[in-house]
């Protein structure tokens, strides 16, 4: 264990450093139908810090072949002939219906990621071993199951004896189609290539390709815009590590191509003859790559016409620790400067304002995005004024601060910034409450219920040798927190603590939701996601020799063949942050004092990133950014797990096609997200063109909500 009593009023941290700061990014999984690949080699990687890049799996790989088509069966009439003939009801669960090959069908994965990051249920019929008939998809009383049908590929071929069969059998088809038919339930199919198996799509074949890591670029069309109305629509998605089958539509059939690469149509919209609506992709996606965020949330809201349980929207939120300490420096020549260090100066303040003002003013969907900042106040001059000093050095960082502090947000980050895994109970107290105080003594106004410990310590990671000042710590779990912490924090009043993502025990089960301390069930704690810009770089230069000394060629976890370029480092870095705020997290990002300073021309490592991954959003989005203080991304967290608490209780909405309404109600009280909602509905938010209202759910007690389905 650690010694006891604060450390020195410092953001030092461990050598392999900047380290709890390391990102983590997810690896990918190659499509294919039920074909494992090889294991490929690992990339860097070391406990309790984040990989530099993803596992790469095999490429992908076509679709089997097969020739024909399902005749689609006439409606048959009298008692026990199936779908077709069971009393027309116009109500559906809001509930989706995954139809895969099997559990290494890559589309499971792909489309279930995607719900459960949006909150919404389903259930998953895997063709090579489920049956599916009428009650699959009917339940006694008439009610359809499901206001969508999700298929990870168009044709459902399973392997069998050293040849491909259909995991659904004709009447099976027919019995899926006519529930469609009956319950006007959209139809997806996340792959599918050219060919008539087992229905047609439309589309004649241009020819078909591996893409890798080049990207294939994909615009949107007209249509395409409509269908995927939160995306800009000049927008080029980036396509990679993906088998392309490139088509074209057949002239004369009932299609709109939704997405194009040149002549060559990649997405398709179309109404089979007997009037089912239906949207395919022709290429492969998982659950990893940007195009699969882009793109499958889009269809998955097409097929439910935006009427759904949960939400999506996109955050962008980012810390800045160790306001008021002194950092190590990281020098181009590879050593670090431990004395004197960095400090932010009164210009530094003044220029991340004005950095972050022009942020706001270039890019209008970002316009509240607001830098969060995590204070030290052991070095605060208490005596100091509170004017600003454009020109000032460190002695004016308190003025300065002062002067613009209702321009940014803070949190408590303990006053001398000590490592808090054993420390004792007073000690702790007084380093929560003391730095409190000297926030507030110059007007600081941090909120009472958060806390963001010095490396996320007390929280069941640290290094087992005390005298191991260099290696990685270890995740020994929250049930190894310091108990002094959590005592003090609640006697404080604080409920959130600020976790790590690059700690599995940090890691919610749910997406966007927090855990619940198991030693104090009160407190609740709240990742964030660190970045590979070390806590200790002050310049382009300064980050990029680190970087290269971690990952280039002759680093300490070699991965890039050669060293990296700044650019490319920020490239990269500001992709990965880009993918975050694509997948809806809310969990802000982590960065440090030593990454505010002007290194030129107004410039800054934190703006850099920051500018870079705005770029990137509005390049390809046209809903707004969503930046939040962190009492508010405690409290989205809270609600995301009682959304989850509901489904798991059995909450439901059932929507009724004939009255316009969404009915909701769950055998036990709680609370969840509803989309598709009419905007004259109390307490209703708008985000782009989707509405989500908040329910109350009281035992055994229907609420209705007029629905507003998509076109």
């Amino acid at each position: 264990m650690v010694p006891t009593g604060p450390a020195p009023r410092r953001a030092t941290r461990l050598a392999l450093a900047g380290l709890t700061a390391l990102t983590v990014v997810l690896g990918t999984q190659a499509p294919g139908l039920a074909r494992p690949p090889a294991e490929p080699a690992q990339p860097p990687t070391a406990p309790g810090l984040g990989q530099v890049a993803a596992k790469k799996e095999a490429r992908p790989g076509p679709l089997p072949r097969k020739s024909g088509t399902v005749k689609v069966a006439e409606p048959k009439q009298g008692p026990g002939s199936g779908v077709g003939t069971q009393a027309l009801n116009d109500k559906v669960a809001l509930r989706s219906l995954i139809v895969a090959t099997d559990p290494a069908d890559f589309g499971v994965a792909t489309l279930t990621t995607t719900l459960k990051r949006v909150g919404a249920p389903y259930d998953i019929l895997y063709t090579a071993t489920d049956s599916l008939t009428p009650g699959t998809l009917v339940r006694p009383d008439g009610v359809g199951k499901y206001n969508a049908i999700l298929l990870t590929n168009s044709m459902q071929l399973v392997q069998s004896g050293g040849s491909f069969i259909s995991g659904l059998t004709n009447t099976e088809w027919n019995t899926l189609w006519a529930y469609e038919r009956n319950f006007k339930v959209r139809q997806v199919a996340l792959y599918t290539s050219y060919g008539t198996w087992p229905e047609d799509y439309c589309l004649n074949s241009n020819g078909e390709v591996a893409v890798g890591d080049t990207p294939l670029s994909l615009s949107l069309t007209s249509n395409g815009a409509g269908v995927f109305d939160y995306l800009n629509s000049a927008a080029q998605i980036p396509v990679a590590q993906s088998y392309v089958y490139r088509t074209s539509i057949r002239p004369g059939c009932s299609a709109d191509a939704l997405l194009t690469n040149g002549s060559d149509v990649l997405g398709v919209r179309t109404t089979a003859p007997d009037g089912r609506e239906r949207i395919a992709l022709t290429f492969t996606s998982n659950q990893y790559l940007l195009h699969s965020d882009l793109l499958v949330y889009g269809l998955f809201r097409w097929a439910t016409k935006g009427l759904h349980l949960g939400e999506r929207k996109h955050h962008l939120n980012v810390d800045i620790d160790d306001w008021f300490n002194t950092s190590d420096r990281y020098r181009e020549d590879g050593t670090v400067e431990y004395f004197p260090g960095f400090q932010a100066s009164g210009h530094d303040t003044v220029n991340l304002d004005a950095q972050q003002t022009a942020l706001r003013t270039a890019h209008p969907l970002a316009s509240g995005f607001t830098f969060n900042i995590a204070y030290n106040g052991a070095d605060i001059d208490p005596f100091a004024g509170d004017t600003c000093s454009p020109n000032g050095d460190a002695t004016t960082l308190t003025a300065t601060t002062k002067c613009l502090k209702n321009n940014f947000r803070w949190i408590n980050h303990t006053f001398n910034h000590p490592e808090l895994n054993s420390t004792n109970y007073s000690t702790t107290y007084d380093e929560i409450n003391t730095n409190r105080t000297a926030g507030a003594d110059i007007g600081l106004n941090s909120p009472s219920t958060v806390l963001k410990t010095p490396e996320y310590s007390g929280l069941g990671v640290y290094n087992d040798d005390p005298s191991n000042d260099t290696g990685p710590p270890t995740d020994h779990g929250l049930a190894a927190s310091n108990p002094a912490l959590l005592q003090a924090a609640a006697d404080l009043g604080i409920n959130t603590l600020a976790g790590n993502m690059s700690f599995a025990s940090h890691v919610p089960a749910n997406f966007n939701g927090a855990t619940a301390h198991p030693l104090n069930q009160s407190v609740g704690v709240v990742p964030c996601w660190p970045t590979n810009i070390a806590y200790h770089t002050t310049s382009p230069a300064e980050q990029t020799v680190f970087y290269n000394s971690f990952y280039g060629p002759d680093g300490l976890f070699p991965y890039w063949p050669t060293n990296r370029t700044y650019a490319q480092v920020l490239d990269y870095e500001a992709g990965i942050g880009l993918q975050h705020v694509a997948s809806g997290s809310i969990y802000s990002h982590t960065f440090h004092v030593a990454n505010v300073r002007d290194y030129g021309a107004g410039k800054s490592l934190v703006t850099d990133w920051v500018k870079d991954v705005v770029d990137k959003y509005d390049s390809l989005y046209s809903v707004p950014l969503i930046n939040s203080a962190w009492p508010d991304i405690a409290a989205y967290t809270k609600a995301t797990n009682a959304h989850s608490a509901a489904l798991t209780a059995g909450a439901e909405a059932i929507y009724d096609r004939t009255t316009g309404q969404i009915t909701v109600t769950s055998p036990a009280a709680g609370s969840l997200r509803l989309g598709g909602v009419s905007t004259a509905t109390t307490g209703a938010t708008t985000y782009g063109s989707n509405v989500t209202v908040p329910v109350t759910l009281v035992a055994n007690t229907a609420v209705t909500f007029d629905a507003a389905p998509r076109p």
